[in-house]
């Protein structure tokens, strides 16, 4: 479901806890002041919501890993395995209930015992639903196969899913998947008091947040994982590029998102200062109405990819930094990983052969485009008009103000998008958005495939791998050759500028950790 709107957080911003930000240096077991340095980030956007079931946007998921934590996690440093986090361990029952146990001696940030309980309630309709128990929150995009959570002890749940599910375990380490304080979110009374400050076991608490400002945590010195190694976190919103950069070059940032390649010398010739991170699990692509009459010939559609020189596109406007992967997939994904699946070709006289087969005289296509939102978005949209063009395609672009627009009714044309894989899996990634609950098909109204809906369904419910691969296999055809619902560009990149002696590393996702976990860390 949406966020609550802006003017209801900004007049919760004062139901905030009352600790002051100069008093959010944490310390240590004597009472002394700690050296840790408190971390300034500065970021492109204000999370439009804290709770981790109301909102995915990017800069929600920056925040809310410091906050919470999931019973399972992925491991960035270890191609995104599966490690220990709340639950110390599990085992699977059956193809549909998984037991775990969970970790000992963990605390909330209001020091309240962390129990069986409040995993039950964390995955129970009265969290995950959100205010309106509509099914609309986030969170059903990972955990609508959880059938019920079985406390069997204080620290032992069994969790049941719907029927057969291959991925039960990388579900309880998705978004969405973070255990909240059933005692905290009992105590506040309501859901608009409980979004303005939730209370996670978390290796940082919040203590302010203020609309399009800043949002300020502290250490949770009682963390599970170890101390954190910062005293607190402050993320400052600094929604130009201009900003961020320029504050980290005069000391008042410690670390910058959304750095675009163009940016990296300037950064990197100041000997204080470096630019990290690299591919994301994560999918840029442009998005096609179907229902446009051009464009709902499949043909039109192939021929718009197969123009796009990728390579070219890489290497000019991402310093070859991102890959280009074969077919909406992630080599993460394991054994749902289809290896051999063809590589995205670039054919510019096939693309002309598909054309001409379909009797294209050129009609105009219309590009929706923002101005930026993606990095090298503009630059990127501009180079493909010239290779569509190349091609005897007539794209034209068509500027807009914001996703609003660009999903306006009837759309009629091709717009930027981008996914995240959630869990590494196709149902993680690709489903979320082409399934018949899927951005695309009930979001926007912009593409329905009866073949690909029905292999879905018999996907989640599938439990032996090699007959999950071959379903795999057929639906990636589906999108990516036979009826595509979009144009796949590349592996999407997140590069970070930040201060040399800051002991921190970005990992795989769009997802941000600061604490003791984090790899730069766990190297020392």
């Amino acid at each position: 479901m949406n966020a609550l709107p802006l003017h209801r957080r900004a007049a919760l911003a004062g139901m905030l806890a009352t600790t002051a930000i100069a008093g959010a240096r944490a310390a240590d077991g004597d009472g002394k002041s700690s050296a840790r340095r408190r971390l300034i980030v500065g970021m492109s956007g204000f999370p439009p919501a804290l709770e981790p079931v109301l909102a995915n946007h990017t800069a929600t998921r920056r925040v809310v890993p410091q906050m919470f934590d999931t019973l399972i996690a992925f491991d960035h440093g270890n191609q995104m395995a599966l490690r220990p986090a709340l639950a110390e361990r599990w085992e699977r029952l059956d193809a549909r209930a998984l037991k775990v146990a969970l970790r000992p001696g963990v605390t909330f940030h209001d020091g309240s015992p962390f129990t069986a309980a409040d995993v039950a309630f964390s995955f129970s309709p009265d969290h995950l639903l959100g205010p309106d128990r509509s099914g609309r929150s986030v969170a059903m995009q990972t955990l609508d196969r959880l059938d019920r959570v079985e406390v069997v002890d204080p620290h032992t749940v069994i969790i049941h899913a719907k029927g057969d599910d291959a991925l039960l375990e990388q579900r309880l380490a998705a978004w969405a998947s973070e255990i909240v304080s059933q005692r905290a979110f009992d105590a506040a009374g309501s859901w608009d008091r409980w979004a303005a400050a939730p209370v996670g076991t978390g290796p940082y608490r919040l203590v302010e947040q203020k609309l399009d400002l800043h949002v300020v945590l502290a250490s949770h010195d009682a963390y599970w994982g170890g101390r954190p190694p910062f005293d607190g976190v402050e993320f400052r919103i600094r929604a130009e590029l201009a900003a961020r950069v320029n504050g980290l070059v005069a000391g008042e940032l410690d670390v910058v998102t959304d750095v675009p390649p163009d940016q990296f010398g300037d950064i990197r010739k100041r000997a204080q200062l470096e630019i990290v991170g690299g591919a994301v699990q994560n999918v840029r692509f442009l998005a096609i109405d179907t229902g446009d009459p051009v464009l709902k010939d499949p043909r039109v559609r192939r021929a718009l990819s197969l123009a796009i020189d990728r390579k070219l596109f890489v290497e000019s406007l991402w310093d070859n930094r991102v890959p280009v992967p074969n077919g909406f997939q992630l080599p993460s994904f394991g054994v749902g990983y289809i290896e051999d699946a063809p590589a995205l070709a670039y054919d510019p006289d096939q693309a002309r052969a598909l054309l001409a087969a379909a009797q294209y005289k050129g009609e105009p296509i219309t590009y929706r485009l923002l101005g930026n939102y993606y990095t090298n978005q503009v630059s990127g949209a501009q180079a493909m008009v010239e290779m569509w063009r190349a091609v005897g395609l007539n794209v034209q672009i068509q500027m807009m103000e914001n996703f609003s627009q660009i999903q306006r009714k009837p759309v009629r044309a091709i717009y930027d998008s981008s996914s995240t894989a959630i869990f590494p899996d196709h149902l993680g990634h690709a489903w979320r958005e082409f399934g018949p609950n899927g951005t695309l098909p009930k979001q926007v109204g912009i593409w329905s495939n009866a073949e690909y809906f029905a292999l879905g369904a018999r996907l989640q419910d599938t439990f032996d791998v090699q007959k999950r691969r071959e379903i795999v296999r057929r639906m990636l055809q589906i999108i990516d050759r036979d009826d595509p619902p979009c144009i796949i560009l590349h592996a999407s990149g997140q590069f970070y500028g930040k201060r040399r002696d800051v002991p921190w590393l970005p990992g795989q996702t769009l997802d941000l950790n600061f604490g003791p976990s984090n790899q730069a860390l766990s190297r020392t």
